[in-house]
């Protein structure tokens, strides 16, 4: 499938998102009350700045969820080798330095509170893809519909105005929260509604007022609202206006289309469990010196990681293609038809 430039800026887009979100609430901590009362010119910026940003992990899911995922063991491996590529890259990049690594770095990766939360989700909603698009298939309009209307009330219940363990929603870092919203995306794509007809500058217009919303809910009753939740009605709603405001812009570049391929590497080299708290501390200091320009130190920075993480991409990318070349992958498909044949499968 030919690349739709406007797609991948987002990509590009959201990924820089993530590096704000993490360069603000993660590294300097939320907005409270005692900040409104006291600082609440800054607090409101801050606050509305991390609800423009959180929409990013949603528009992943909402781009897969539009074109629709075709699983196979080639992309599930790739998707897992470049975990691990550049896993390596950053352990060889610390003991380099001289850095000293815990025995458990070397292979901790995914754990209780991972950082790496959205590639177990993703992979988890990758490998049910399948299931979901057969339900998407089969299913009638007025049914389709309402498994959604059920589904996100019970997200809104559940996962976003309470915690309940049995709901397993986890405020949206979840892959059943990811299933929602592949399921919502698909059926914008599938039966066109009126959001679908909005222009650019209105979905753009709704994407801001959505993302205010909630933080003037805040700063005037003084209650949170669980507003940074994934699973926010506020937030689902920008997140799908911000996905729409791309999805009607129509060019073609190259670049953008070379680079965005590689933009997920921008999430696994800042958040790596051996490279998060430097960027914490980083960013803490950064904002302890600059002040009120830690904005712009903070874009910029983003943007310069960005560049540099998608080009270091570029080699792990090489490496694919020369164990594809090897039929490595080809064997090992074999190998698993040969054990689900053998099990009855």
């Amino acid at each position: 499938m030919e690349r739709k430039s406007n797609i991948e800026l987002l990509r590009i887009v959201a990924m820089l998102f993530v590096v704000l979100l993490h360069a603000n609430y993660f590294s300097l901590g939320r907005v409270d009350i005692t900040d409104i009362i006291i600082n609440p010119i800054p607090a409101f910026f801050k606050a509305y700045l991390e609800q423009l940003c959180i929409v990013c992990v949603n528009v992943f899911v909402l781009i897969s969820g539009w074109f629709g995922i075709r699983p196979t063991l080639k992309g599930g491996l790739s998707l897992l080798f470049q975990v691990f590529f550049f896993h390596i890259l950053i352990i060889l990049v610390l003991l380099a330095i001289g850095e000293s690594i815990p025995a458990s770095g070397f292979y901790r990766l995914f754990y209780e509170d991972s950082p790496y939360w959205f590639v177990i989700a993703y992979l988890i909603l990758y490998a049910v893809s399948p299931i979901l698009n057969a339900f998407i298939e089969t299913v009638n309009v007025r049914t389709y519909l309402s498994v959604l209307v059920l589904f996100f009330l019970l997200e809104f219940a559940f996962g976003w105005m309470s915690n309940v363990a049995g709901a397993v929603y986890n405020e949206g870092y979840s892959a059943i929260s990811f299933m929602g919203l592949y399921l919502l995306a698909r059926y914008l794509y599938k039966y066109p509604t009126k959001i679908i007809t909005f222009s650019i500058p209105q979905n753009i217009m709704l994407y801001f007022l959505f993302s205010l919303l909630p933080i003037l809910l805040f700063f005037l009753t003084k209650r949170e609202f669980n507003y940074m939740a994934y699973t926010s009605p506020f937030v689902i709603s920008a997140s799908v206006f911000f996905f729409m405001a791309f999805n009607k812009m129509k060019f073609s570049n190259k670049v953008i289309n070379y680079l965005a391929c590689s933009s997920f590497a921008i999430y696994l080299v800042h958040l790596h469990p051996l490279v998060k708290d430097h960027f914490i501390c980083l960013m803490r200091s950064a904002f302890e010196k600059l002040g009120g320009m830690y904005i712009l130190f903070a874009v910029s920075f983003a943007i310069i990681l960005g560049l540099i993480c998608m080009i270091l991409d570029k080699v792990r990318i090489f490496v694919w293609k020369q164990i594809l070349k090897s039929d490595i992958i080809h064997r090992l498909h074999l190998q698993i038809e040969n054990l689900y044949s053998k099990i009855g499968f």
